[in-house]
């Protein structure tokens, strides 16, 4: 039978995602040694951090928070059980630098008014110069 307990989950997540311990700790505005607690299951992380890493991760809370105490379980949810059965998860950000890796993690757990905003301000500023 299959059981992912919420620390393992975490890490399973975080590295099919592409980040370390240091990036997730970073986005989180707190340090390595606390998130690396949560892997290990030394502590838990408060509701409001695993809201915060379902948008990191780019999954349902419910998913985070599943049980997974049976295969049939896994099989008969909504949402897929990537990470249980070793394919990435849907944020494909291997391909990023880590400085953009963070961006994308920060830009997740912002409101949509911010993400809107700041994909307003990019767009303006890197659109071509008009010539008169």
């Amino acid at each position: 039978m299959l059981k992912l307990c919420l620390n393992e989950r975490l890490r399973e997540l975080r590295i099919k995602s592409g980040y370390t311990q240091s990036q997730i700790a970073k986005i989180l505005n707190i340090d390595r040694s606390t998130y690396s607690y949560y892997e290990i299951g030394k502590t838990t992380p408060d509701v409001s951090v695993l809201v915060t890493l379902a948008k990191v991760f780019n999954i349902p809370i419910e998913q985070l928070l599943a049980d997974e105490s049976t295969p049939k379980d896994v099989a008969e949810r909504r949402f897929p059980s990537d990470y249980a059965h070793g394919k990435k998860n849907s944020s494909h950000i291997y391909e990023l630098s880590d400085k953009e890796k963070e961006l994308v993690g920060v830009f997740r757990i912002c409101p949509k008014e911010e993400q809107d905003y700041v994909l307003t301000y990019l767009e303006q500023v890197s659109a071509p110069h008009k010539v008169h």
